[in-house]
C-alpha cells in the first residue's frame, strides 16, 4: 500500500499513527481487535518490535557499529540470545545480498548498501508489516529501483505487508493500493 502526497500532507503522520509510533487525535486504531489507546506502553513497544519493521529515508544506523549489530538491534532489545541474532541476523543480510559486508562499519557503506542494511534490520524480527518512509527519497533512480524491488519481492515471496509512504507517482503505481492525502484528508484512494 502506498500512503501518497506532497510534503506537509500528513503522509509520515498517518504513517506513524498506524505504526503505533504516536496515537490518534480522534478516531479508533485497532491492532489485532484492540483499540490501540487502551494497551499499555509496554504492550505498545512489544507489539512494535514483534509484528513490525521499519524502513526510513534516514538510515538511523549506529555509524560506528558493524552492519550485523545494527542488523540485529531489535533482537536484541527484544532478549534473543546472541548466537541466535547473529544466525538471524547473517540470515536477513543473505537475503538483500549484504552478507559480504556484515563486519562493515555503517560509515563504510554507500546509500543503498545502508538502505539494504536497514530493510535486514527491518526483517530481523520476522515482521507481518513494513513500514517504509520514503524509502528510496535518498538514492540514485538505479540504486532506488533495487531497493523498491526487494520490498515488493517481500511482499509477493513472503506475505509482508509493505506500507509506503511516498510522494512519488511511479512508485506509488506499483503498490496494490493506494491512498492519497491533502492536508491531513484522504482525498482518494485507489486498488489495483
Amino acid at each position: 500500500m502506498a500512503i501518497v502526497g506532497k510534503s506537509g500532507s500528513g503522509k509520515s503522520t498517518l504513517m506513524h499513527v498506524l505504526a503505533l509510533l504516536d496515537t490518534p487525535d480522534e478516531g479508533k486504531l485497532l491492532v489485532q481487535g484492540k483499540d490501540s489507546s487502551t494497551l499499555e506502553t509496554k504492550e505498545v513497544n512489544a507489539l512494535r518490535n514483534s509484528l513490525f519493521g521499519f524502513v526510513f529515508q534516514q538510515f538511523f544506523m549506529i555509524p560506528n557499529a558493524s552492519v550485523l549489530e545494527n542488523v540485529v538491534l531489535p533482537l536484541k532489545i527484544a532478549g534473543v540470545p546472541r548466537a541466535e541474532r547473529n544466525e538471524r541476523g547473517m540470515e536477513v543480510l543473505r537475503q538483500v545480498e549484504m552478507d559480504d559486508k556484515f563486519k562493515n562499519r555503517a560509515t563504510d557503506l554507500s546509500g543503498g548498501q545502508k538502505q539494504r542494511s536497514v530493510i535486514a534490520r527491518a526483517l530481523a524480527n520476522q515482521p507481518q508489516l513494513i513500514f517504509a518512509d520514503e524509502p528510496t527519497g535518498n538514492l540514485d533512480s538505479a540504486t532506488g529501483a533495487v531497493v523498491e524491488d526487494l520490498l515488493f519481492e517481500l511482499n509477493k515471496q513472503h506475505g509482508i505487508t509493505v506500507v509506503i509512504v511516498t510522494h512519488d507517482e511511479d512508485l506509488a503505481a506499483r503498490c496494490d493500493r493506494r491512498i492519497y492525502l491533502k492536508d491531513g484528508e484522504i482525498v482518494d484512494e485507489v486498488n489495483a
